[in-house]
Formats: C-alpha cells, structure tokens, sequence
C-alpha cells in the first residue's frame, strides 16, 4: 500500500479524511463520556487479562459460549493483552481499541473498493461503513465478536491479490486468508464456520482448481490459529470436538413444511440485519435498495470487470451460505451469528451504485449514495443529540457503574466493607472487576470480606421482578439496613451492618 505524500491532499483523501472524521465523531462518543456497554461478558474478560497479567499465564482457550462444552478461542485475549498492559487495565483503553478498530475497517474499505473498482467505489463503499448503524455499534462494545468485520474486510484484500488479473496467486496469500478465517472461527465458531464455506467455495467457483501448495499454505494457517485450540483437546479428550458434534447432530431433524417455516423467518432475520445496515432500521427503504441491487447487478453485471463479477460472486455465495446454514440450524439465531455479514451488504450496494455511474450515470449514482449516506447519518438527529444532556442509560452503562464503586467507597469512608450483588446474570464480573481495578487505584484499598460494614448493590430485574424480592427475603438477617439509595441507571445500594 504504496501512497505518495503528495498524493494524501488529493480530493479523494481529503473526503476520506472527511469520513474518517464523521466515524470518529460517531464511534469515539462512548468513550469520552464513559457510556460504552461495561457488560457481564467484558467483566468477564477483564477479569481473565488481568489474570494472564498478573499470573503470566497463557491461556489456551477463551470464554464460554451459549453453546454447552465450546469455548471460544483464546485470541481475543492474546490480541488484548498488549493493550490491558498499556492502558493499565483501563476499560476505557479497550473500548477506544475497539472504536480504532471501526476507524481502520473505514480505511480498509476504501483501499479495498479503490484497488478492485476506483476511487468513486472506494469513497461510496468507505462511506456506506462509515455510518452504517450497525457497523457503529460494532465499534462501540467490547466484544470479540464484534471484531469480525475487521477480518472479513483483510479477507476482502487478500481474495483481491489472489485475483489480481495476468499474475499467478503467490501461495503465501493462502497462509494469510487461512489465518484470518480461522481467527473469524476463534472469534465465533458459528460465524465463522459459515463464512469460511462460503469464501472457500468461491474460490472453487471462480479458480476452479487450486494447486497443493497454496492449500498447504491455507491449512498452515489455520493450524497455527488452532494450535492452542489442539493442544487443550489432547489435554483434556477433545471434550470441545465431542461437544460440538453432539449440538450439531441434536435437535436438527426437521420435516419439509418445518424447514419451510425456518427459511422464511431466517430470510426475515437476514433482511432485518439488512435494513439496519443500510437503512438505518426502515424496512420500506431497505425493501427498495434490495429491489436497487438485484436490478442494477442483472442489467450491468455482463459489463462489469472480472474482478466485480468476482466479489459480486463471493458475497452472493456467502450470503447464501449464511442462509442455508442458518435455516437447517435449529436453534435461537443471535446476532452475533452474522456479525461479519453486514460488510457484503455494504459492498454489494457499494458496487452496484459504481456499475449504475459506471453505465448510466454518475451523477445519479452520486445522488442515490448521498441520499443513503444522509438518512443512515440523520444529521439533524446527531446535532439534537449534541444538545440534550446525558443521557443516564441503564444499568450496562460504564460511567453508572462507576458511580456505584464510587458511591461505597465515599459511604465506606475509608472503613472496611464488603459488598454483596444482586444482577439478572447472576454473575457479578463487571463489579469483582472493578472492586480489584478501580477500587485500589483511586481509594487504595479493597474490600475485605471479614468487614461488617456490608454494601448490597441491587440492579433491577426487569424480567422477573419477583426474583430480587425473594432474593431479599433471603438475605433479610444479612445485618440491619441503615440506608437505602438508588445511584445510576437504576441501581439500588443498601448499606448494612452486622
């Protein structure tokens, strides 16, 4: 990626530029005011890095999933250790990783579109990611899924060298496309699998035949993703190989009118992810750009170049793989099952408003893509938001969960206590977390579970309001309760002695 400095004010960077500061300004919000999702799963992760930390211990998994005896993969940890050691174990440095992450996809996206069609494909396609809903919310939770479109774009790029027009694919792309496939199976296991299918029968269909070398290089790859994977199986009698086949072959018999039922709700689903990719959650719109793509891609795909007719192919082929595995999937389809498939909506609209300025009109091209980069920016919603105050938000909230830390230890007054927590998850990581980080580094102290002093820390229970009130009975000859305050985003702390 060769690019002369003299070149870097021409206008295309100059409205790159303009791009990568909208996605910041969009991506970056959560993290100057401290309202990122601080959740039970990040609890959880912060609390295995500060593990590996201090214990110096390589780990050769990552956490559980929804999916009994399968665990994620362990590089997401591998990849956020640098940075838990360079920001301290700030959850704020995570988070603004991963709005940097969102900011690089926006880059990537415009070399990706400029390399396979030009500058004009590059920009819509850039700007298409740059305000996409989903796409901003990826980049605004700590989550491993959610680096996925990183990954699918760098795939984007590899495919492209391999299908570079006159030269001969060198194998050493197979060594990179097998790691960063592999990495989108480490990060989520059923994404993963499925977008893997789907880019290597493309492959098939556009190579047609792929010499030992470069499928040695491939498999190279993943072997050395899957090293740590390979090593906990033998340890422990592929308890993970054995899992994942018993929930592959349980509960998936369905007759014909059953799996019917299914590929209708799974098109529904595909196209409710489409229209908030794209239409900023309105269905009519996002009905209208489906009906945009498929007309504009049959009426000048004859005309298109090679390499378009390629990625044409290869998210077509993906998407549909993606449609099949999830119809004869008969479990709950959660979102993060499809995390990485916005980018080839992205970039099927993206290449099919280049083929209409390509063959008709630019400046009608220019036009559509300005209208769906306006509505899915909404510009007069963003400077509405710039005027409110802070919104307060729920108890997921960062900045509300530092604000119950803070409230026990100016309550505590520098006295011992301990703390007792009633959430929904019945896991309480994000608060132990925060007790072992937060607590020492401002109070320098920690809690001490000898102490009478006692802070009960009550989120509410939406679903099941009936289960903290039981829990409370329960509890009712855990000390005397003093005072009763409820703090941010609903959260009630009760201060108990003994």
């Amino acid at each position: 990626m060769k690019i002369k400095f003299s070149n870097l004010f021409r206008k295309e960077y100059l409205f790159l530029y303009f791009l990568i500061l909208i996605g910041t300004f969009l991506r970056f919000q959560g993290v100057f005011t401290n309202s990122f999702a601080f959740t039970y799963d990040v609890g959880r992760d912060m609390l295995a890095l500060s593990n590996i930390v201090s214990l110096h211990k390589i780990t050769l998994i990552g956490a559980t999933t929804g999916l009994p005896g399968i665990f994620y993969g362990p590089w997401w940890y591998y990849m956020l250790t640098p940075f838990f050691v360079i920001f301290s174990g700030d959850p704020r440095g995570i988070a603004l990783i991963m709005s940097l992450v969102g900011i690089v996809v926006i880059i990537l996206s415009f070399y990706f579109g400029k390399r396979i069609g030009g500058s004009f494909l590059g920009l819509t396609f850039a700007s298409l990611v740059t305000v996409s809903g989903v796409m901003i919310s990826l980049s605004s939770q700590i989550w491993n899924p959610n680096i996925a479109p990183l990954f699918v774009v760098l795939v984007l790029l590899i495919l492209n060298k391999i299908f570079e027009k006159n030269k001969k694919p060198k194998s050493y792309l197979y060594l990179f496309l097998g790691i960063c496939l592999t990495l989108s199976i480490d990060i989520e296991i059923v994404y993963g699998l499925l977008l893997s299918i789907g880019v290597i029968l493309s492959i098939l269909l556009i190579q047609r035949k792929i010499n030992l070398r470069s499928v040695a290089f491939f498999a190279l790859g993943g072997l050395i993703i899957f090293a740590p994977r390979i090593v906990f199986e033998l340890r422990h009698q592929f308890l993970m190989t054995k899992a994942l086949v018993a929930f592959l072959t349980s509960g998936n018999s369905s007759n014909s009118l059953a799996l019917f039922h299914n590929f209708i709700d799974r098109v529904n689903i595909l196209f409710s992810q489409f229209s908030s990719t794209l239409a900023n959650d309105n269905k009519f719109l996002a009905g209208l750009e489906v009906i945009l793509i498929a007309f504009l891609i049959a009426l000048f795909y004859r005309k298109s170049e090679t390499i378009i007719k390629n990625f044409i192919k290869i998210s077509l082929v993906v998407i549909l793989i993606f449609l099949i595995g999830i119809t004869f999937f008969n479990h709950d389809i959660w979102p993060h099952y499809l995390v990485g498939l916005p980018i080839f909506y992205l970039l099927l609209f993206a290449i099919s408003i280049y083929l209409l300025a390509k063959n008709f009109s630019a400046k009608l091209a220019a036009l559509i893509a300005l209208v769906v980069f306006l509505f899915n920016l909404n510009p007069y919603s963003q400077i509405q938001n710039i005027n409110k105050p802070l919104w307060e938000g729920d108890v997921s909230v960062y900045r509300n969960q530092l604000a119950v830390i803070d409230y026990v230890y100016k309550q505590a007054d520098g006295k011992d206590f301990k703390y007792v927590v009633y959430t929904p998850p019945l896991h309480d990581y994000t608060y132990q977390y925060l007790f072992n980080w937060y607590g020492p580094k401002i109070y320098h102290y920690s809690p001490q579970a000898q102490a009478n002093l006692a802070y009960f820390i009550l989120e509410p229970d939406y679903q099941d309001p009936s289960r903290l009130r039981n829990w409370l009975i329960q509890r009712e000859a855990d000390g005397k309760i003093i005072k009763s305050e409820k703090v941010k985003g609903g959260i009630i702390v009760q201060t108990r002695t003994n």
